[in-house]
């Protein structure tokens, strides 16, 4: 039994530096990781657990050990693939399939978020929400913090895949307004709705934080006139 649960530890443990190599982006291709002793401590397990994770990433081609250097980020050019997102942000992309793609993605997206993320995760969420709040109406910033929120809610899911897909599709629209010329405003709706979000994820509703995600994109396209 005691085997047993070493072993999912390790699994855990594995995964969870994988996530601080693709999602958080704690260390980069080439990175060398912090000594046995600190990285153990950091994670909160022994250093026989974090070798045996190491271990795993390793076998993995995800880290390389250098005999009297350390552990260090392989130069794996699959933890920083895009897998091909990133043409969206160099193609003419219709702000009215970008709202489609969000009506469908995005409301779910946050559910998820509302169960997954740390603390200091809503945290952060909520201050973007408070620096779009305290923005006047036609703020050149508001743009800059409303995709600061959004792509903290993705990041929240702890989803590589939906975190890299929705950081180029939020790009995409920010090129979409501009190319369009639509301007992004605050207003009453905008604010309720970005609190609502929080409020939401703060008591881990993820039904209701889906919810009030949809309603949040549906004053979006209709303040701004999408037509979908």
């Amino acid at each position: 039994m005691e085997t047993n649960e070493k072993e999912k530890l390790s699994d855990k443990i594995t995964m969870d530096i994988l996530e601080m190599i693709t999602v958080q982006k704690c260390f980069q291709p080439g990175d060398k990781l912090p000594n046995e002793i600190d990285l153990a401590l950091e994670l909160g397990v022994s250093r026989t657990t974090l070798r045996e994770a190491e271990n795993n990433l390793a076998a993995q081609g995800i880290l390389e050990r250098r005999r009297g250097k350390g552990t260090f980020v392989a130069e794996n050019k699959k933890l920083t693939d895009d897998m091909g997102f990133d043409d969206l942000n160099y193609i003419h992309t219709r702000l009215a399939d970008l709202y489609e793609l969000r009506m469908m993605m995005e409301p779910p997206m946050a559910g998820l978020a509302a169960v997954k993320a740390t603390d200091e995760e809503i945290d952060f969420i909520a201050s973007c929400g408070s620096k779009i709040e305290e923005q006047g109406i036609d703020s050149e910033k508001i743009m800059e913090y409303n995709r600061q929120f959004h792509n903290a809610i993705a990041k929240a899911t702890h989803n590589e895949f939906l975190i890299r897909l929705f950081d180029n599709i939020n790009q995409a629209i920010v090129n979409g307004f501009q190319v369009e010329n639509k301007e992004q405003m605050n207003n009453e709706d905008m604010i309720r709705s970005h609190k609502m979000i929080t409020e939401y994820m703060k008591l881990r509703d993820s039904e209701g934080a889906c919810q009030a995600m949809k309603l949040h994109l549906k004053y979006s396209i209709k303040d701004f006139k999408i037509e979908i």
